[in-house]
């Protein structure tokens, strides 16, 4: 990195943001303590301006309050936070299938049954955290009943989450793959078994397999059951760089924790390619959603810049710069480092704006709704203070690479 951002400097500015600003504003705002769970749509002020809960938003911050708890500090504050979302979700959230619904109204009742999948993976990182901090047996054995559930259903052949109507052609979906190695690595690391590296490698050898085309290094996020690129519709040429990003991530710590170099290298390269395909050349920043060959995207917000991918981005190059030293991941992180600092963060209300338009201005100032909560913010603020927390050269500055 530049000699004008040292180590000290950036952790201070990571616990800063995270301890000082982001925490302190969920837990002012977002806790409805008439009706229980949270309130997840949530003015610039933090005024509620809907009563709806969305569910795997409120999964979500349980599993943050809880993690912070674990493995921060043990804060009984952070602790009853969790344990009241976690209360209203398992009195309303389930129906009597198994599955979840995605949305309920204040009163907790349902609204929508859509995308329960999706809120199950969250769900199910929720309540193994709370088990865990909690003590709960009954809890831990819901959570190892709703993994079990939910781990068969991934993977298998979908329609496309970009389109509100199906398609008659079968998909393999990364969002799948994302799912399976977010719940199986938070329960392994809560309690370690087998089954969860198992899950963790079927996803790693479908991502680098299936989706990740090395020789082209382009990332599909649709493709068939086989891996097979579809580029003849345009969901089969759509590269998502936040979610590769993100996924890059994940590799990079399994890479770390087995000493696996081939799948550090593989994992930076996905990333680099994230970057190199999203980053606007002109304005800066992320693209949301990009096309392999530049044909227009389905989606309209594809030229948005979205506070969740920078994040991630930040989190990822920081996380491989530590760990290789190389020159590029240096001038990259700096780079997204700069425009993430110099663009989201709300200096006046508090937590970051979530999304600006090509140019970088906030185009919905609210700071919650359906798709935004306590998550990818505060983990990746989280995950990055802990890194800079490491042991480093106290002579420079500087980590050992």
């Amino acid at each position: 990195m530049k000699r004008d951002i040292r180590i000290n400097g950036l952790r201070e500015m990571y616990r800063s943001t995270l301890f000082d600003n982001v925490v302190p504003w969920w837990e002012k705002h977002s806790i409805d303590r008439e009706y229980g769970g949270y309130l997840t749509r949530l003015d610039r002020n933090g005024t509620a301006y809907s009563g709806d809960k969305d569910m795997w938003m409120t999964a979500r911050q349980i599993w943050m309050f809880s993690h912070l708890y674990r493995t921060h500090e043990e804060k009984e504050h952070w602790r009853e936070l969790a344990g009241h979302g976690l209360d209203f979700m398992m009195k309303n959230a389930f129906a009597e299938d198994g599955r979840m619904y995605f949305r309920l109204d204040r009163q907790g009742r349902p609204l929508s049954k859509v995308l329960s999948l999706y809120t199950e993976v969250f769900a199910t990182m929720a309540v193994a955290e709370y088990a865990k901090i909690s003590q709960s047996k009954e809890l831990g054995q819901r959570a190892r009943t709703m993994y079990d559930f939910l781990i068969p259903r991934l993977g298998q052949a979908s329609d496309t989450p970009m389109l509100g109507y199906p398609l008659f052609r079968e998909f393999h979906l990364h969002a799948h793959d994302i799912c399976r190695i977010t719940v199986a690595r938070a329960c392994h690391d809560i309690r370690p078994q087998r089954k969860f590296e198992d899950d963790i490698n079927t996803s790693i050898n479908s991502i680098l397999n299936r989706h990740w085309k090395a020789r082209e290094r382009v990332f599909l996020e649709n493709v068939a059951m086989d891996g097979t690129a579809m580029l003849d519709l345009p969901e089969g040429r759509l590269f998502h760089p936040g979610h590769v990003i993100e996924t890059a991530w994940m590799l990079m710590e399994v890479a770390t924790e087995r000493k696996e170099a081939s799948l550090m290298d593989t994992a930076i390269d996905m990333m680099l390619a994230s970057l190199e395909q999203g980053w606007d050349r002109e304005f800066g920043g992320i693209r949301y959603l990009t096309h392999i060959d530049g044909t227009p995207t389905h989606a309209l917000e594809a030229d948005l810049k979205l506070w969740w991918p920078h994040g991630e981005a930040l989190y990822a190059l920081l996380l491989a710069y530590l760990r290789t030293g190389r020159k590029d991941l240096e001038t990259w992180y700096i780079k997204v480092h700069r425009y993430t600092f110099d663009h989201f963060p709300d200096e006046e209300q508090g937590e970051w704006y979530g999304y600006l338009n090509r140019g970088g201005s906030p185009i919905w100032q609210a700071k919650a709704n359906g798709w935004k909560g306590f998550f990818h913010l505060p983990r990746a603020l989280f995950r990055a203070y802990q890194l800079l927390n490491e042991p480093h050269d106290q002579k420079t500055g500087w980590y050992h690479a």
